[in-house]
């Protein structure tokens, strides 16, 4: 059996250099090839995936930008994948309670049961989690121009502020499936999970497994109406909001005449308009075989 390693030593707030290095030994005494890389440089993560062409699975040591790195390195292929969580946020490691500890690594690498995940393309760009457009996209793109190695949950404080202080809601245009649901200032997601980050469940209705996107767009004009917002989703009210619009589709399309950010798997992607289409069961997970999900069903 032959595993490559792909980490990334400056994802969150620090590296896993220890817990991976016995991951490496207990494998090898087990006589399985253990290939450990680091990445370099951003997007190297998805040119390390790309060239693991005789992995028999990948441990992706990172956040939920490292992992979509790598799924967009394995576009075509459905090498499984292990996460061990390093990052600030770990969404989709905390949805499908990845182990992190050596001994649950490797027992997830060796017998792990194999869970097909539909993946999202924004503009062709492949993710798993989420597409945000608007203000979250905003604290992204203010949070990558301050960047510098390390960052934890103190590190978005600033981007934070700046981005409530100084972001005009655009003028958004979503259509489902070529139908227009929602036109008005504001922001939206687009996923596969029903986690945001910390724990915040914006789209609750989401399944990794059922061939559609799931969309939420918030009618936005003020930064009062912003906070309420955030209220109401921290405490899982948002859906029976007036002016809110949920709704699932196979091609979901943003568009403004505003130049509005959009993030993927929380690293900044670009401005509107973006396309989101998915592939239904393109990429494949490995589940800590102490782990039970149902079809369709996150567990926690």
């Amino acid at each position: 059996m032959n595993i490559v390693c792909i980490s990334n030593p400056v994802s969150g707030r620090r590296h896993a250099d220890e817990r991976l290095e016995e991951v490496r030994l207990r494998l090898e005494a087990r006589g399985v090839a253990f290939h450990w890389v680091k990445t370099q440089r951003a997007g190297h993560a998805a040119e390390l995936a790309a060239g693991a062409v005789d992995a028999d699975a990948i441990l992706v040591a990172g956040g939920d930008g490292t992992l979509c790195d790598v799924i967009n390195g394995l576009a075509g292929r459905r090498t499984p994948l292990a996460v061990l969580a390093t990052g600030t946020e770990n969404i989709l490691a905390k949805e499908f309670r990845c182990a992190s500890d050596p001994d649950g690594v490797v027992r997830t690498l060796l017998r792990g049961t194999a869970t097909d995940l539909d993946v999202g393309l924004a503009n062709g760009r492949r993710f798993l989690i989420v597409a945000g457009v608007g203000f979250d996209a905003e604290v992204v793109r203010r949070l990558v121009e301050r960047r510098q190695g390390h960052i934890s949950h103190v590190s978005y404080a600033g981007p934070l502020w700046d981005a409530f202080v100084h972001h005009r809601f655009p003028q958004l245009l979503v259509e489902v499936d070529g139908r227009a649901v929602f036109e008005a200032p504001g922001f939206a997601f687009v996923g596969n999970l029903p986690r945001y980050s910390m724990g915040m469940r914006i789209l609750g209705r989401a399944s990794f497994c059922d061939g559609r996107l799931d969309v939420c767009a918030f009618p936005c004009r003020s930064r009062t109406k912003l906070l309420q917002h955030a209220a109401d989703i921290l405490w899982r009210r948002h859906l029976d909001r007036e002016g809110i619009v949920y709704a699932s589709g196979r091609t979901i399309r943003i568009t403004s005449a505003d130049a509005a950010p959009v993030e993927t798997d929380g690293e900044y992607f670009g401005t509107l308009p973006v396309t989101c289409g998915v592939s239904t069961r393109e990429a494949c997970i490995l589940i800590d075989p102490e782990v039970r999900l149902n079809d369709g069903e996150i567990a926690g």
